[in-house]
């Protein structure tokens, strides 16, 4: 009885592993099928400006990938810009800042929490080893809204050869850990004209780290909508306060926005080029444009690029073409989604089959022990004593009694053991 019991126990966790991993399998494929169509959902109802130029840099292959639409070069507007924060600078070096008095900027002293969890601080390192920080915030799980003076640093060699982006850090606590730079995606208008219009950037991350942080929502509006002059917010690393190393917040109202650029009031410094600029209308957080730059002295708002409807799209269709990281497995594979269900499911069958096998000899090894047990026990059954041969007598010279006709056994015998005759030597 409880033989039988084990074996429903076994077939039962079976049928459950089994069922597991063909559910796993299955959903797998469902998401991969959702990853795929993505691009066309985005692709439609969206306003994609296709006089501008997108251009991609691989950190891997150190190969750029442009757009094919044509440019002019544009008029360029000279305004002085929030450089990221040169690190290991003496304190005489430092980039002045202009808060506009009084400076209200706080300290985030949990940076664990939402929605300082998505607040990115950004290590670059140019393409002639340059050193600076930068801000940003995440997307979604493996990518990071930043400048594009984040990614492409004019005056210092273009592409940067490395970022580290470290959501949520303080001072040398990263509780999320760090992810690195593979994929930059800009405009060509930033990079090679350096226009401030299109001073924004997208970097894909080696790490899924953002399903830690979460990330904020984002939207975009007519340029005249009240949002971009109502109560706002931002937070980085400004690099006048704490050498950069830990995140600060402000909150102010807007100034206007036209098309590409939106001005605010906030208090920035170098080092937050790159913050996200968002609103909170009391139950979610929408982030509306990308801190990047103030004028000398704070004489006037400081301002940043604006998700436009071209911008907002944009972001939708570059972050559906990505396949997900490996988390930080150079050797990615992008079949790897496919291949663990089905890695799952030989080992599921491996599994059944062993366990069927095991179970096959345990009855036999049973139905072996009740026939034993059913014979003669082979320690009370003996086999009889072997009888030693004995010769036959020759006939030929066998002796009989004269009297009885009994043989005589032996020759010297007086007396027949038969009858008691008296054998005397005339005995035949």
């Amino acid at each position: 009885m409880k033989s039988n019991q084990k074996q429903k126990i076994i077939c039962r966790i079976i049928l459950i592993l089994f069922t597991c991993s063909l559910v796993f399998g299955f959903t797998t494929y469902d998401i991969q099928l959702d990853r795929a169509n993505i691009s066309e959902k985005y692709s439609k109802n969206i306003s994609l400006d296709e006089n501008l130029i997108t251009i991609g840099y691989d950190l891997q292959t150190k190969t750029e990938i442009v757009g094919d639409k044509p440019t002019t070069n544009p008029n360029l507007y000279h305004e002085d810009v929030i450089a990221p924060y040169l690190g290991n600078l003496q304190e005489d070096t430092l980039h002045l800042s202009y808060p506009f008095p009084p400076d209200d900027r706080v300290k985030v002293v949990d940076t664990t929490t939402y929605p300082w969890s998505t607040i990115c601080k950004l290590y670059i390192t140019a393409a002639d080893s340059t050193q600076f920080i930068g801000s940003g915030t995440m997307l979604d799980e493996y990518h990071v809204l930043t400048c594009g003076h984040c990614v492409y640093l004019h005056g210092y060699g273009g592409w940067a050869s490395e970022v580290k982006v470290i959501p949520g850090m303080a001072g040398d606590y990263e509780p999320f850990g760090h992810a690195f730079a593979t994929y930059y995606r800009s405009y060509t208008e930033w990079t090679e004209y350096e226009m401030y219009e299109h001073d924004w950037a997208v970097i894909t991350l080696d790490r899924t780290i953002g399903s830690q942080t979460g990330w904020m929502g984002r939207m975009t509006a007519d340029p005249s909508d009240p949002v971009y002059t109502g109560t706002l917010n931002i937070a980085g690393y400004p690099g006048d306060l704490d050498l950069g190393e830990y995140m600060y917040f402000d909150s102010d109202v807007g100034e206007y926005a036209d098309e590409y650029n939106h001005w605010f009031w906030m208090d920035t410094a170098a080092g937050q080029s790159g913050s996200p600029v968002w609103m909170y209308d009391g139950e979610n957080r929408y982030i509306v444009s990308i801190n990047a730059y103030e004028y000398e002295y704070g004489t006037y708002a400081n301002f940043g690029t604006r998700l436009n409807q071209d911008k907002y799209d944009r972001i939708n269709t570059w972050l559906a073409e990505d396949v997900p990281p490996n988390d930080g497995n150079p050797d990615d594979n992008s079949n790897l989604d496919y291949i663990i269900p089905i890695i799952i499911t030989i080992v599921v069958i491996a599994l059944i089959g062993i366990t069927i096998i095991i179970i096959i000899k345990r009855k036999i090894a049973r139905e072996r022990e009740a026939l034993e047990t059913t014979s003669i026990s082979p320690q009370l059954y003996q086999e009889p004593p072997l009888q030693p041969e004995l010769s036959q007598p020759n006939l030929g010279k066998v002796k009989f009694c004269p009297m009885c006709g009994k043989p005589i056994l032996r020759e010297t015998q007086k007396f027949c053991q038969y009858c008691g005759f008296h054998l005397k030597d005339e005995i035949t």
